[in-house]
């Protein structure tokens, strides 16, 4: 409270000066000659429009050279370096033209303020002008559309996928404030779903059909689990309100909708512990996080988070994601229990384990080489 009305009295008093610095101002100016009045002013305006050109340009440097170590690192994915070509070939076309027309506008409001001695000459019309100002942002606007159109054609090009041996499919659905996340267990297929009052329950949000014997080694995870150098297919949905799916070290954004399902593909470069060696050779990566007492590179982690403005509590839509070999995935898998048998049917789960269990010692062991062979 005391802080608020710190604030608050803060500005009122800013407000206050600068209302009794123009009225002092208007004051002092009266039975002065309006020309030299107005010359006055407009010295000084030019000479402080002039002097906010530079600070402002100096500002902007500094701005880049501090703050430059902390924007997204290298891409962790093969898309996102077209992805950064885009960016920052549109980044310096920016630059330039920000820079140029400050510098003209600005100078411009210096060189020619008021000056009484100066007649000053107007032209309303310039044919070469009008051609240079029109044709050249024409031509890098269509130059940026045209490699846009492009990249886009290549990063949603999911007719690649029927040339992919193996695709790695996945989940998202977000809703407030979370993220359910279902992989396929090791038969690689999902179950199928059901939007409808007898399926939805609090203990079936997605509306999984568990008749489908392939939902039975469904999992869901409570993080997100890449391979290295294997084709992604995230499928995402949301439950409630729009959320954003967002992977910002692979340059993955893509809206989840109630109702529309949409979907985004995407190859991991690097597994984690390989984007951490990246990282340590950074300098910025190597200060000491004073939380940990670790350099920032040794604590980092890739995270899936929501870009969309969905609530009170959206910023607890965050999850670890982990980019880790295929032998490391599949271990995960088989390591992983699956929904089913976790939640859904625990008790039958068990059964049948004990079931398996008593039938193999009830065999012989010519039998159990056999099965184990088929299996």
């Amino acid at each position: 409270m005391g802080t608020t009305l710190l604030a608050v009295l803060a500005v009122v008093l800013f407000f206050t000066i600068i209302f009794l610095v123009s009225k002092a101002s208007e004051m002092a100016s009266i039975g002065k000659d309006a020309d030299d009045e107005m010359e006055d002013r407009s010295n000084l305006q030019g000479k402080l429009l002039f002097a906010f050109l530079i600070f402002g340009l100096l500002g902007v440097a500094y701005t880049f050279w501090t703050l430059g170590p902390r924007v997204l690192p290298a891409s962790a994915s093969e898309h996102g370096d077209l992805v950064d070509s885009m960016f920052n070939i549109t980044t310096v076309v920016v630059l330039i033209v920000f820079v140029i027309t400050h510098v003209v506008l600005l100078t411009f409001a210096y060189l020619y303020r008021y000056n009484r001695n100066r007649q000053a000459y107007f032209f309303p019309h310039d044919n070469r002008l009008e051609m240079i100002w029109t044709t050249v942002p024409a031509i890098v606007l269509t130059f940026l559309v045209f490699r846009g159109i492009n990249a886009w054609n290549d990063i949603f090009d999911f007719e690649k996928l029927e040339s992919t041996e193996e695709v790695i499919r996945f989940e998202a659905t977000a809703k407030q404030f979370g993220w359910i996340l279902r992989y396929p267990g090791p038969d690689g297929e999902f179950g199928e779903r059901i939007i409808d009052k007898e399926h939805i329950s609090p203990i079936n949000e997605l509306g999984v059909n568990w008749d489908d014997p392939n939902s039975h080694d469904d999992i869901y995870a409570n993080e997100l689990v890449f391979v290295k150098g294997k084709v992604h297919l995230a499928k995402l949905g949301a439950q409630d309100v729009l959320h954003g799916f967002y992977l910002p070290h692979f340059r993955v954004k893509m809206d989840c909708l109630p109702g529309l399902p949409t979907q985004f593909m995407f190859t991991p470069k690097y597994t984690t512990e390989e984007y951490k060696a990246i990282l340590s050779e950074k300098k910025y990566w190597q200060q000491i996080d004073p939380e940990t007492g670790n350099p920032k590179w040794q604590d980092f982690q890739f995270e899936l988070a929501c870009t969309e403005l969905c609530g009170k509590s959206h910023f607890a839509m965050q999850k670890v994601v982990r980019v880790v070999t295929q032998e490391e995935y599949d271990a995960w898998i088989q390591g992983s229990p699956s929904y089913y048998n976790t939640v859904i049917n625990p008790d039958g789960a068990a059964e049948t384990e004990d079931f398996e269990e008593e039938g193999v010692e009830a065999m012989d062991s010519t039998t159990v080489e056999v099965l184990a062979v088929l299996k």
